[in-house]
């Protein structure tokens, strides 16, 4: 996190007021990142719940009364207004530089409809000479967003936004150093890239271990999260789950998921809109689409490998009573390592986008995506463009590659670059999880226009 964490910093060590927006999925690590950073600044951070109005400015008080050590607030008594206590604070930060954070804003603006004007009025007139740092934070993407629409009170005000991702294949090196790339390939396709679920693992034991341990035993942390990631903003989620599930199982067209989920129109599409806001699910469209927004060949994709693998192998053991009955090595043995390297084929995709996107080989991409006919019927898993029209295609396989492989995409190439015609070079790519080519391979790649990557080249050493 050491782009947020600069992010921050530039924030603190401005001249001026600061408001900030921090976004971001739940498990992600915003919270670890604002809390650690309030208290190197000697700051206040609060972490709002689902509570009142007069609950929520009670627990702000009381974090109030810990970080000015206010023996009056101590004693329970409660600042009567929001104004009030930033009021308090504007006092007690006098000219120095003050960050507050307010994490879980949109449960406090749910709870309190005028906080936001309140914030509005205070930006614009009695806080504009002052040098406090202001950061509100969320897991409710949507919610956040809406705060920066032209008719809330808050539109324009922010100075800052500081958007967290999750972590790509290669950062797990940091939590599992000892692993080698094939297997932090593999944790990446089961437990997956949200920070919150990678600190859970126990670098010292297997894969095997980690995940009998956290998603296969009744009591593991993760075997039933993704069942319950959205009840936090959704009273009632069963169509977005069951498009999830949809989306899991190879339903991955407009088509295909309202088949599956047995709804249709506003049903579906405002479901998958929220989904894909909320960056659960992620809309793709072939790389050379002019019109992204209307494509006719979108597909939805799951942004989290954990949710893939969780409906793929945790959902139908818990739904048959085998979690709980059967031992969970016994379950990992039979009934998920047989099939994990099928399970990782989509996975190891993505883990190649990430590279493909990072690195500068052949050249430094300003565009990435995939791309695929309107039958489906040809497809190449990583496209990327250059600012001097050049064209990188590659093919991602878990296991071996082979001339064969080589041979299908230059022919495929031919055809994207038959709808990219200022495309002048094509350079070629072969990914292999395990490492593994033939003399083909191996001979296109002396010839200058072919490159061969392996679990090392992708992930690198931790």
């Amino acid at each position: 996190r050491d782009a947020e964490w600069r992010s921050l910093t530039r924030a603190w060590e401005s001249d001026q007021p600061e408001l900030v927006f921090v976004v971001g999925r739940r498990r992600i690590g915003k919270s670890f990142v604002l809390a650690r950073f309030a208290r190197q600044v000697n700051g206040v951070y609060y972490q709002a719940t689902r509570r009142t109005e007069p609950e929520q400015l009670n627990g702000l008080c009381r974090t109030l009364a810990e970080r000015f050590d206010d023996p009056v607030l101590r004693s329970g008594a409660v600042l009567p207004s929001w104004e009030a206590l930033f009021q308090y604070i504007a006092d007690r930060a006098g000219d120095g530089p003050f960050l507050l954070v307010l994490d879980e804003f949109p449960y406090l603006a749910s709870a309190a409809p005028a906080l936001t004007s309140v914030l509005q009025r205070l930006w614009d007139h009695d806080w504009t000479r002052s040098r406090l740092r202001v950061v509100l934070a969320g897991s409710y993407i949507t919610a956040m967003q809406q705060l920066e629409r032209s008719d809330q009170p808050l539109f324009g005000r922010r100075t800052g936004k500081i958007a967290f991702a999750p972590f790509t294949c290669r950062d797990l090196g940091g939590f599992v150093p000892s692993w080698n790339a094939l297997t932090r390939m593999k944790l990446y396709g089961t437990v997956g890239n949200l920070p919150g679920h990678l600190a859970l693992v126990d670098p010292k034991s297997s894969l095997k271990q980690n995940i009998a341990r956290l998603a296969l035993d009744p009591t593991g942390r993760l075997v039933d999260e993704a069942q319950h990631m959205l009840d936090a903003f959704l009273g009632e989620a069963d169509v977005h789950y069951s498009i999830l599930q949809a989306i899991a199982n190879g339903d991955r067209t407009w088509s295909g998921i309202t088949r599956r989920v047995g709804r249709s129109g506003g049903a579906v599409s405002r479901p998958l809109q929220w989904l894909e806001a909320m960056q659960i699910i992620e809309r793709v469209v072939p790389i050379t689409e002019n019109r992204p927004a209307r494509s006719k060949r979108a597909v939805y994709r799951l942004a989290d490998p954990h949710v893939a693998f969780w409906h793929t192998f945790v959902a139908p053991l818990l739904r048959s009573g085998s979690i709980g009955l059967a031992e969970p090595g016994v379950l990992w043995d039979e009934l998920v390592a047989p099939r994990l390297d099928d399970h990782m084929g989509h996975t190891f995709e993505r883990i190649c986008a990430e590279h493909a996107r990072s690195s500068k080989l052949p050249f430094p991409a300003i565009r990435a995506g995939s791309w695929w006919d309107a039958a489906s019927r040809n497809e190449i898993d990583i496209v990327t463009l250059s600012a001097d029209d050049q064209l990188f295609v590659a093919e991602c396989k878990w296991g071996r590659v082979s001339g064969r492989d080589l041979e299908k995409l230059r022919d495929r190439a031919r055809l994207v670059a038959a709808e990219l015609p200022r495309a002048r070079r094509i350079h070629y790519g072969l990914y292999s999880a395990r490492g593994e080519c033939d003399a083909t391979i191996r001979a296109a790649v002396q010839g200058g226009d072919t490159w061969f990557f392996g679990p090392e080249d992708i992930l690198g050493t931790p």
